[in-house]
């Protein structure tokens, strides 16, 4: 019998972002204009098979990025797997945020493997350069920094 895995990741970032957006086209294939704010977090599920055989059960926690909601999310990161932090490449306010999620994430998660995620690639007026968002990955120790677009299915399955 092939293994089974689970493994619950955090999504986490500000509001507005897309990460609703991503993870949606993630779990269904589907995009849909104009979602409505997350309260708390949102749960969602995808199962995948491996070329390996084995099987692998993504625990998604989409987290709202409001700052009212973020006193919830250390208990949420408690056991994660990893977590995906989105950032609006249109607002570089957003971008200034991620310290906040890390910091977040990893005093409850421990040093799990962490993606920076720059959301609506398709948009113009692009205020963070992937140049600028890899530098930052690196040196904060995310894993990886992913430029994607939910619309248009760009670097979304990829990066889980």
């Amino acid at each position: 019998m092939m293994s089974s895995w689970i493994f619950k990741v955090i999504v986490a970032g500000a509001g507005g972002v897309g990460k609703t957006a991503m993870v949606t086209r993630y779990c269904t294939g589907k995009f849909e204009d104009g979602y409505k704010m997350t309260i708390g977090a949102g749960f969602h599920t995808k199962s995948e098979i491996l070329d390996t055989g084995e099987s692998v059960k993504m625990q998604l926690w989409d987290f709202a990025g409001e700052k009212r909601f973020r006193e919830l999310l250390p208990d949420y990161c408690k056991g994660a797997s990893g977590g995906l932090i989105c950032f609006d490449i249109t607002d570089y306010d957003t971008f200034r945020d991620i310290p906040v999620w890390l910091k977040i994430i990893r005093q409850k998660a421990g040093f799990v493997p962490i993606i920076l995620m720059g959301m609506k690639w398709d948009l113009p007026n692009h205020e963070v350069d992937f140049d600028v968002a890899n530098d930052y990955a690196q040196k904060a120790k995310c894993n990886q920094c992913v430029f994607t677009s939910s619309k248009e299915n760009i670097n979304v399955n990829e990066s889980f």
